[in-house]
C-alpha cells in the first residue's frame, strides 16, 4: 500500500481466469465474453465493494512469465478509512489474486 500525501493506493496483480471463473460463478453463466474490465466490475460488485474503491487497470503486460496477470491500481473512495481499504484489498487477493493459481515452482522462479 502506497500513501503520498492525501493519495491512498494499493496495486494488486489480478488473474484474468480467476476473475472470469468468479464472474461466471457469480452470474450463473454458461459462458461470458472474455473482458477482464466487466469480470471485475462483477467481482467488486458481488463483494459489495464498488462504491468503495475507484480502480485503474493498467495496460496488459507483454511478458511471457505473466501471461494472464493484469496489474490494477485500486484507491479507497473518502468515506472509506484505511483498514476497511486494506481488508477490501486482502479480499480481492483472495478471490481473484495472480499469485495464488500459480504452481510453487513458477512463484520461485517468476
Amino acid at each position: 500500500m502506497v500513501m503520498d500525501g492525501r493519495s491512498i493506493k494499493d496495486t494488486l496483480d489480478l488473474s484474468e481466469s480467476r476473475a472470469y471463473d468468479a464472474a461466471l460463478e457469480i452470474l450463473g453463466a454458461y459462458k461470458l465474453t472474455d473482458n477482464f474490465h466487466v469480470n471485475l466490475e462483477i467481482v467488486l460488485k458481488d463483494l459489495g465493494v464498488l462504491d468503495k474503491v475507484t480502480y485503474e487497470i493498467e495496460p496488459k503486460s507483454a511478458l511471457p512469465y505473466h501471461p494472464g496477470c493484469r496489474h490494477v491500481v485500486f484507491r479507497p473512495m473518502e468515506h472509506v478509512h484505511l483498514d476497511r481499504f486494506a481488508e477490501i484489498m486482502r479480499l480481492i487477493k483472495a478471490r481473484i489474486g495472480f499469485g495464488a493459481t500459480r504452481p510453487w515452482w513458477v512463484r520461485l522462479f517468476g
